[in-house]
């Protein structure tokens, strides 16, 4: 008889070595780039490599004082859950659009308040 657990955990480690699984954002980390603008990058922290970069998306000028006036800090990863997410599907399009990326920081942001 197959063991299903064993089995379904064999495909999904096949599909995240093959670069095939479907990538979710579990945590971001607030960054700062070369120029001293802030960013957040995006991460999956449950695959086989331990985590997985996504994607950054930069962060507009207008939401410096909301973080400053957080708590956070910049270069620690934080999950989703303390923005008020759930992890959910992304990939670098995805996180790329303009739309989304819109949504996201003012979904986080509206958090940090």
């Amino acid at each position: 008889m197959f063991d299903l657990n064993q089995l379904m955990g064999a495909a999904d480690l096949i599909s995240d070595l093959a670069g095939a699984k479907e990538r979710q954002v579990r945590q971001i980390k607030f960054f700062r780039d070369k120029k001293g603008s802030m960013g957040i990058a995006f991460f999956d922290n449950q695959t086989i490599h331990g985590e997985y970069w996504i994607e950054n998306i930069m962060v507009p000028a207008e939401y410096e004082a909301t973080f400053k006036a957080s708590g956070y800090k910049i270069g620690t990863k934080y999950d989703v859950f303390l923005f008020g997410l759930q992890p959910f599907s992304a990939n670098k399009e995805v996180l790329k659009t303009p739309g989304v990326q819109k949504r996201l920081l003012n979904l986080i942001f509206e958090a940090m308040k």
